[in-house]
């Protein structure tokens, strides 16, 4: 078996999520990435059997990205308020940047949800479980006083307005400054003693 170069796998999956974006999935060919990636179709199945699967590797990517982040997050030696100020706004910076950086966004979601059907519930599982991460050590440092175990979920659902699916965005844009008020008030009462 031929042992396959991970630069070019790599390469190859930023050549098609390039192409997604700018021409969204259904018009993106095996072709155009190989070419795009400098490689002949066939070495491209070599790597990929089919356009799905390179947009479930992308998928994976976005989630590995998220798990990297969430552990530096949880690594640094910040209080654990301004930990779950910082890792809020981060997702919210990222899911924006994916609604928003495509035209094509909203047809990459529904692929992606028909590909992976349990990727949203994933993404929503991962937030909840560094959510209760900072509000534990948050709690064990005595930043926080009285979190529950029932307040992660209130929170998650006072904050998911702020991530929605492209293509099912409420009328009113989602604003940072307002998600942040939402976060603070939380934090606020968290800390109350």
């Amino acid at each position: 078996m031929q042992k396959l170069d991970p630069g070019k796998k790599l390469a190859i999956l930023a050549a098609a999520k390039s192409r997604f974006y700018r021409y969204g999935i259904q018009k993106t060919t095996m072709q155009e990435i190989a070419r795009d990636v400098g490689l002949s179709v066939g070495t491209l199945y070599l790597y990929f059997k089919n356009k799905d699967e390179i947009i479930l590797c992308c998928t994976q990517a976005f989630n590995d990205e998220h798990r990297q982040f969430a552990n530096a997050i949880l690594e640094t030696n910040q209080p654990s308020d301004e930990k779950l100020r910082r890792y809020v706004l981060q997702r919210f910076r990222a899911a924006k940047a994916t609604r928003e950086g495509s035209d094509h966004a909203a047809e990459i979601a529904r692929t992606v949800t028909q590909l992976a059907p349990k990727r949203i519930e994933e993404e929503t599982a991962l937030m909840l479980e560094v959510i209760t991460d900072i509000l534990q050590e948050g709690c064990t440092a005595g930043i926080f006083y009285h979190v529950e175990e029932t307040d992660v979920e209130v929170f998650a659902y006072a904050i998911a307005y702020f991530f929605p699916i492209a293509g099912k965005e409420p009328h009113t844009p989602p604003e940072e400054q307002k998600l942040l008020a939402v976060v603070n008030w939380f934090i606020h009462q968290w800390k109350r003693a």
